[in-house]
């Protein structure tokens, strides 16, 4: 009976580590490129949550050089879906002198691709 009892607590522990999925998640990616000659930086805030935490903000401050982009975000959200823009709390770009910038506010500036089956949305920094 001791063998069968510590059975079946090792087994309920191994699968209470497994990370229960929702089938109507899907997981996405937020890319900012950089199509000028020089490098630009930007920082972002977003609210992630942790199950011991709970809801807490993080900022991260990139720097993106030319022709290149980075992976600002990637996060996994349910089928209601929402306008890229709104998944960043703050979105600052450092001013680069003579280049004009795009507004990271605007839905219309990050553009949606199909990756693997999975949205991929891109926002260029400058214009």
């Amino acid at each position: 009976m001791k063998k069968h009892l510590l059975f079946i607590c090792i087994l309920s522990l191994f699968v209470s580590c497994f990370e229960l999925e929702d089938n109507d998640s899907v997981s996405v990616s937020f890319y900012v490129k950089n199509t000028a000659e020089n490098p630009i930086s930007f920082g972002t805030t977003i609210w992630k949550f942790s199950q011991i935490n709970g809801m807490y903000k993080v900022t991260s401050d990139y720097t993106v050089n030319s022709g290149d982009s980075v992976l600002a975000r990637k996060a996994t959200y349910s089928s209601d879906v929402i306008e890229p823009n709104k998944w960043f709390e703050s979105f600052v770009i450092t001013p680069v002198e003579g280049i004009e910038m795009n507004n990271p506010n605007l839905v219309e500036n990050w553009v949606k691709y199909i990756r693997d089956g999975l949205p991929v949305y891109v926002f260029t920094l400058n214009q």
